[in-house]
């Protein structure tokens, strides 16, 4: 699997809660909303949604939660070496802190944000959540 495919079913993944109309109040989606709105502005922005998503994908690659990922945990889950190097895993382990800083890991979580982001403002909307996750259900696991 190339790794623009797992972003993609890791973005999939990390809003499959979201099933219903944000005027419903669910609470998921409102959870999901705060926990990446960091500023508390009411608007998520690019950098938010992608750490966001990043932190996400980071907690699905850990495998054993000892808050590293390993090169083993990282192939495991279909990433490839060389990416994994290229987001700084050169002493054999990635933290949060690294993969989030990663301009490679920064740029291929981007392209959800843009998936979602259809009136092209830089945040999303609730509703513009909502209408992603719709879109990206299919290819929730």
């Amino acid at each position: 699997m190339k790794a623009h495919s797992i972003i993609l079913a890791a973005a999939a993944i990390i809003i499959s809660g979201c099933t219903t109309t944000p005027k419903s109040g669910n609470a998921a989606v409102m959870n999901l909303f705060k926990q990446a709105d960091a500023d508390g502005n009411s608007q998520v922005s690019r950098r938010e949604f992608t750490d966001l998503l990043i932190a996400e994908a980071f907690a699905n690659y850990d495998k054993n939660k000892d808050g590293f990922v390993t090169l083993a945990e990282w192939t495991a889950g279909g990433g490839t070496r060389e990416t994994f190097l290229a987001m700084g895993g050169r002493s054999g382990k990635l933290t949060l802190a690294q993969v989030q800083a990663s301009k490679v890991a920064q740029n291929q979580m981007a392209l959800p944000f843009d998936q979602a982001d259809t009136t092209k403002s830089g945040y999303l909307t609730l509703e513009e959540f909502v209408a992603y996750r719709r879109k990206a259900a299919p290819y929730v696991r």
